[in-house]
């Protein structure tokens, strides 16, 4: 089993998180596990990324290469502007989303969830961040995969695989009635992911590979989709959330055009 893991770091990374997560959550499904009672065992699942980077990288490098993963928590001295990118970037795409589909729907959108909790921001960041799923996953997929794809290929095309496989990684938890992907549109959630994952590529690479933060931006993408009308739960409909999905790619894009494919950093 070792030798078949070192051989191939990549692909038993990819098995071995689908195994592990999917046995839990479809644990979950399968025993019609409420929220309550099934938030461990849900919980445990999400953490499958990272378990398996820490497992493999341990595997692969011993002690030393999982401490170096560990590490990459610690890479925090990055400059002000990427922590202002991590934490207000996904704030301007939600807006932008609610304002243009007010416009184009004709309809008012309800912020009273924000009026009535704005003071809760930081504590909700916090939570999202430890218990929502970045500290589960983000040493999985950023530090431990997109560092192993980068080696032998380009940022966009390392993007692309880990956006598709994080995206189909999900599939299980839309079954599950109180989990936060149930009743979205699956297709809009799995593109959603393609595109988030070129953009935290591009956080991750020019913050000199820092899982903190890639943890940041993704718990506060996951709080501003929470808090903002954006979700069709939220907005009454799929509007706002098509339109955050197009901005996500058109900033993408811009990404992709500024900093180049290869490496998705301007050196």
């Amino acid at each position: 089993m070792k030798t078949i893991i070192k051989s191939n770091p990549i692909i038993s990374f990819f098995v071995l998180t689908f195994v592990f997560t999917w046995s839990f959550w479809g644990l979950t499904y399968v025993l019609h596990l409420s929220a309550g009672t099934g938030y461990l065992p849900f919980l445990i699942g999400a953490a499958g990324p990272s378990l398996m980077g820490f497992a493999i990288s341990a595997i692969c490098g011993g002690e030393e290469e999982a401490l170096a993963l560990w590490n990459r928590i610690r890479i925090w001295r990055v400059g002000l502007a990427w922590y202002l990118v991590a934490l207000f970037f996904p704030a301007v795409i939600a807006l932008s989303a609610i304002g243009l589909s007010a416009v184009l729907s004709s309809t008012t959108p309800d912020f009273s969830l924000l009026a009535k909790q704005w003071f809760l921001i930081p504590f909700a960041l916090l939570f999202s961040m430890v218990l929502g799923g970045p500290l589960e996953e983000e040493f999985g997929w950023r530090g431990f995969a997109l560092v192993q794809l980068q080696k032998r290929h380009t940022a966009l095309t390392a993007s692309l695989v880990i956006g598709i496989m994080w995206g189909l990684w999900h599939l299980p938890a839309f079954l599950i009635p109180w989990s936060s992907q149930h009743n979205l549109p699956v297709i809009v959630f799995l593109l959603h992911d393609i595109a988030l994952s070129v953009i935290f590529t591009w956080i991750f690479n020019n913050t000199s590979g820092s899982v903190l933060l890639v943890m940041l931006a993704h718990a506060a993408f996951n709080l501003s989709i929470t808090i903002l009308p954006v979700l069709p739960s939220t907005a009454g409909s799929e509007l706002p959330l098509l339109i955050a999905v197009g901005l996500l790619y058109l900033f993408a894009l811009i990404v992709l055009v500024v900093f180049r494919p290869k490496t998705l950093m301007r050196k």
